[in-house]
């Protein structure tokens, strides 16, 4: 099979490696697409993500340096146990059963939480069998879709809420369409991408602005809400220069729930202003929890089956921007690195 080598920062190439044998309870599943993350997969690509050389103790929530032995080196094989930050969105087809994985069959297409390489061996439990009515390249798009919902159910959307949406790459063009789902009374995207601004409006976004023009989006969203400010805002850029924005976009005591990391030390954010005197609450969201005050009713398996729905239902045809052989990965990473105006989400496609 083919797998994905890092040979050191932004150096990709693709290697061969004998296939491993199916257990009882696994599947081989050959891969069709693959969708890179362009937040957490770019970190990795330029050297930069924290988990390279800080971990999270289990006991105390707390992260700390990593020590010797929990610090990556290169090479970094896309095989190897643990590399989920070399490609989480995986969509195949099962090819060969283990003789107990009794829920699957040969054919059945599957989504996977896999690295990009030719075909993954993983348990039968693991691989989510996609539904015909979803087309199996859009299914690429699960798991940040899971992430959405997630923000979205921590979010608390009101009827009538004026929601916010800035930076509008995918997971904050999936954001926008499940808002507008939500029950909010107008939605508006910001980022600084032209091309994301019209896949926005696509999307059903009800105003859009750009960021790097002359007004001032905090201005405007107070001009179209009788000087309220949003309701909420859920930000998704990963930029410190957003956060402080989505901060000054926010009314008085409401909430600005933050998707994803700010890479650094965030030298840019001012907590005095807007944010002290109203009353604007920061909330962290990703796919790992869900508010306590439902987690009872939104279990994981729920929340997956409601996203495989909206995977058939959602108007995501704007999103998938660039098809990429495999062959090709190393200047798929490279475009995505260099262009990022120039793509929303990039799929790789296998013979």
């Amino acid at each position: 099979m083919k797998i994905m080598v890092y040979e050191g920062p932004k150096r990709i190439k693709i290697a061969n490696e004998p296939s491993r044998a199916v257990g009882p309870e696994e599947v081989r599943v050959r891969t069709l697409y693959s969708g890179i993350s362009h937040g957490t997969e770019m970190q990795v690509y330029r050297g930069q993500a924290p988990f390279f050389r800080r971990r999270k103790n289990p006991r105390t929530g707390l992260f700390e340096e990593g020590g010797e032995a929990a610090i990556w080196t290169y090479p970094i094989r896309s095989s190897e146990p643990g590399v989920w930050y070399m490609g989480y969105a995986c969509v195949g087809e099962v090819v060969e059963t283990g003789a107990d994985a009794n829920a699957l069959r040969r054919g059945d297409l599957v989504y996977v939480n896999a690295p990009h390489q030719s075909e993954v061996v993983c348990a039968a439990s693991a691989a989510i069998k996609l539904p015909e009515a979803v087309n199996p390249e859009r299914a690429v798009l699960l798991t940040n879709l899971l992430t959405a919902f997630n923000s979205v159910l921590d979010s608390r959307i009101k009827l009538g809420d004026t929601v916010v949406v800035s930076g509008l790459g995918v997971m904050g063009q999936l954001i926008l369409r499940l808002v507008k789902r939500s029950g909010a009374g107008q939605t508006i995207g910001v980022d600084v991408i032209p091309a994301r601004l019209e896949a926005a409006k696509a999307g059903g976004a009800d105003h859009v602005f750009n960021a790097a023009g002359e007004g001032d989006v905090a201005l405007e969203v107070r001009g179209l809400t009788d000087n309220r400010g949003a309701d909420l805002v859920l930000e998704a850029s990963g930029s410190q220069r957003a956060l402080q924005q989505a901060i000054r976009i926010a009314g008085y005591d409401t909430t600005v729930t933050t998707v994803g990391w700010y890479p650094g030390q965030c030298e840019a954010l001012n907590l005095s202003e807007e944010y002290h005197h109203n009353r604007v609450a920061l909330r962290s969201s990703h796919t790992g929890g869900t508010d306590p005050a439902i987690a009872g009713m939104w279990t994981q398996a729920r929340k997956t089956q409601a996203c495989l729905e909206l995977l058939g239902e959602l108007p995501l045809e704007a999103l998938i921007t660039h098809r990429v052989p495999y062959g090709e990965i190393a200047d798929a990473y490279a475009q995505i690195d260099t262009r990022p105006d120039a793509v929303i989400q990039v799929v790789l496609t296998y013979d």
